[in-house]
């Protein structure tokens, strides 16, 4: 009994260990025209680009929110600017609202692609010896299984510099696994700012 139960539970655990792995986000900085020399930006204007005003306004505002907590000011494109029937805003409509609220930098977030695969996943491993093998198979011939989805979102992000028009960072982050597509965003808006904190392009105003 006590064995059955140990085997369960490594089988449970090789399992957790399974869909930690399938989790993550890697970003990928791309090359920038001219390398940014100037001061590190400290007040940000975020605009994502989306057809979904709902998801326009949540990711917007967890960018801000995140901004604000390691010591940047920042205000969202949604509580500023209003989103057109078109959902096209203007140059000068981001201009004004830029000028308004002081911003040096707007940073833009667009979605790539997006991708949502049904995964069907199996707990029973491997076992040692010929008979081992065939225990194994025949607990996995007779698992039911469970069925999940897993999600890969890529985003491009874009920093610009008000005073000079300029791109001074751009990055595109690839995430995947079986979270919701609101964990992913928590990990891709992380990610960025953390970059741009370590590229010194950031800082407390």
């Amino acid at each position: 009994m006590i064995k059955h139960i140990v085997k369960n539970f490594s089988c449970l655990f090789s399992l957790v260990i399974f869909i930690i792995s399938c989790a993550g986000t890697e970003l990928t900085e791309k090359p920038v025209e001219d390398i940014y020399h100037g001061k590190p930006v400290s007040d940000i204007l975020v605009i994502a680009i989306t057809g979904n005003e709902h998801n326009r306004r949540a990711y917007e505002q967890k960018f801000v929110a995140r901004l604000k907590f390691v010591g940047v000011d920042a205000i969202s494109s949604e509580a500023v600017i209003p989103m057109p029937p078109d959902l096209e805003m203007e140059r000068e409509t981001i201009l004004d609202a830029v000028n308004q609220y002081e911003n040096d930098a707007v940073i833009i977030t667009h979605l790539i692609d997006k991708k949502v695969e049904d995964v069907y996943t199996r707990g029973v491993t491997g076992q040692r010896g010929f008979h081992g093998f065939y225990l194994s198979r025949y607990s996995y011939a007779y698992d039911r299984g469970y069925s999940s989805t897993s999600t890969t979102l890529w985003l491009e992000t874009n920093l610009y510099h008000v005073k000079t028009d300029k791109l001074i960072w751009a990055g595109v982050s690839e995430s995947w696994g079986k979270s919701s597509q609101e964990q992913i965003v928590d990990e891709v808006i992380k990610a960025v700012i953390d970059n741009l904190h370590e590229n010194n392009l950031i800082e407390p105003k």
